[in-house]
């Protein structure tokens, strides 16, 4: 074999090597492939994550209760078939009410409570309806654009 056939062959072999590892690597670890999870896919989990798992869900009507420091809130978050327990610290976002869509990350504790380390809410509803009756986005804050 000369030198360019030899070249080429080792080339390609490099490569098929790279994919297969990145190939096995991502499909050795099953959370690795999934973004969220809903409550009850997370409830069916044997031997759940300590840390770095991430939930989705809606945050249960009427459970919401903030803490006096302004940085702790706890609340339950449903994917309505499952309820988990949430206690979050860090700055709350301005769309997090009743309702609202909910990602939790974080791990569980020993009594069961998700300990979220990030949350990110939205509740497009509440803009949907507001755009319908032909109001302003709440947080579309025409300074921001430079005006």
């Amino acid at each position: 074999m000369d030198r360019k056939k030899l070249r080429l062959v080792l080339i390609g072999a490099g490569i098929l090597a790279c994919v297969g590892f990145l190939l096995a690597v991502s499909l050795s670890s099953k959370s690795g492939l999934v973004y969220y999870y809903t409550v009850s896919e997370f409830k069916k989990l044997e031997g759940a994550q300590s840390t770095g798992i991430r939930i989705n869900g809606k945050v249960e009507d009427g459970s919401i209760l903030r803490q006096k420091s302004g940085m702790d809130v706890r609340f339950n978050v449903t994917d309505g078939q499952s309820v988990l327990p949430v206690e979050y610290h860090g700055v709350i976002p301005d769309t997090f009410v009743d309702g609202a869509d909910v990602v939790v990350e974080g791990g569980v504790r020993q009594d069961g409570t998700f300990q979220a380390s990030s949350m990110l809410a939205k509740c497009p509803s509440k803009y949907e309806a507001a755009q319908k009756r032909g109001e302003k986005n709440p947080h579309d804050d025409s300074r921001a654009k430079g005006s």
